[in-house]
């Protein structure tokens, strides 16, 4: 592994002297514009990575703090969006050398008024940067036009959206993921028989930002490789209960040559359960994410597979990325936004 260059050797690559390598690396004080060229494109070209911790001695010494609004969907212990705040939480920990105040401000992610709601009063709100879930293109969009505006700095997590300039963004590619759970699907079930794809019902607008990405690829993936295969798109209720359970078992006994669901949200494990609760075998179930309730089910053999989309990693590269702008006025570019996605089984789960 190739090592990190010392403070001297990018004083020498530089023709600059040590004292002004480190009030540039961490921040402690004003350089001519002539040297802060001359390091930026030697840390350029050799990869450099800050030490986050050792700058932010020298911002304490400044006497400030920074105020971050971390606006998200709430969401209950063991799911998707917890794991989410779960790798947000433990950043802030890590960094906690910073002197950082934040502030989480909750949405439904099941109702565009809720978000719209949410991102009014974050939009008004006086901060240094601010963290975005990015469940709702409209509704991200308007509140990045006001922090734009305004001049605050804002980083996504879980999806990216057109038209808006956020200094990172942490996500997958949820085209991809829908190709693979479309692949996965075809391959698992039996070619004779139909597959489901459900989608949430929401409150307001009817399909997230990720939902529609990943609907739209499961389609295409069909589309393109003309295997004959009916595919029937349905809703199902993230509550639990009766009626919901009910409506998915509706569902089936008009579609009886189902033989797999495809779940495109992390909530695949109500979906596993009303099946079971039905007494309906043999159908073959995916979905997203390693939350409780989907490794229970894996576990006990309703879920058949999921693609986990690491969302604790989301969260914390997030913050990481966020403290990296504020403290040296540029994105990280030696950090990876487009995560890695995991196909599970009960075998690696």
């Amino acid at each position: 592994m190739e090592q990190q260059l010392t403070i001297k050797q990018i004083a020498q690559l530089a023709g600059v002297s040590v004292g002004t390598v480190d009030r540039v690396l961490h921040n402690r004080g004003k350089v001519s514009d002539k040297a802060l060229a001359a390091i930026q494109a030697v840390l350029d070209t050799q990869s450099y990575k800050y030490n986050i911790h050792t700058s932010a001695v020298a911002f304490k010494k400044t006497g400030k703090s920074l105020h971050l609004l971390i606006s998200i969907p709430s969401s209950e212990k063991g799911e998707y969006w917890d794991l989410v705040k779960s790798g947000l939480d433990r950043a802030l920990r890590e960094y906690g050398d910073i002197s950082i105040n934040y502030e989480y401000r909750f949405f439904d992610q099941f109702s565009s008024l809720s978000c719209h709601e949410v991102f009014e009063a974050v939009a008004s709100q006086s901060c240094s940067a601010v963290i975005l879930g990015t469940t709702f293109i409209e509704e991200t969009r308007e509140l990045c036009c006001r922090l734009d505006e305004r001049g605050v700095p804002y980083v996504f997590v879980d999806g990216s959206v057109p038209g808006t300039h956020p200094v990172g963004t942490f996500m997958v590619d949820q085209s991809v993921c829908g190709r693979l759970l479309a692949r996965l699907m075809d391959g698992l079930t039996p070619a004779d028989t139909d597959i489901a794809v459900l989608l949430p019902r929401r409150i307001g607008t009817q399909m997230s930002n990720n939902s529609a990405l990943r609907l739209q690829a499961f389609r295409d993936f069909f589309a393109e490789n003309r295997s004959g295969r009916v595919i029937q798109e349905g809703f199902f209720s993230v509550a639990n209960s009766p009626d919901g359970a009910s409506e998915l078992d509706s569902f089936l006994e008009s579609n009886p040559r189902i033989g797999g669901i495809a779940v495109v949200i992390s909530a695949g494990y109500r979906v596993a359960d009303a099946v079971s609760a039905a007494g309906r075998k043999g159908i073959v179930i995916g979905g997203f994410d390693i939350t409780e309730g989907n490794a229970r089910c894996v576990r006990a053999g309703t879920i058949d597979f999921l693609i986990n989309q690491h969302p604790d990693r989301q969260g914390f590269y997030a913050v990481e990325s966020l403290l990296h702008y504020l403290l040296y006025g540029a994105p990280d570019k030696n950090m990876r936004q487009l995560l890695p996605i995991d196909i599970v089984f009960l075998e690696n789960l």
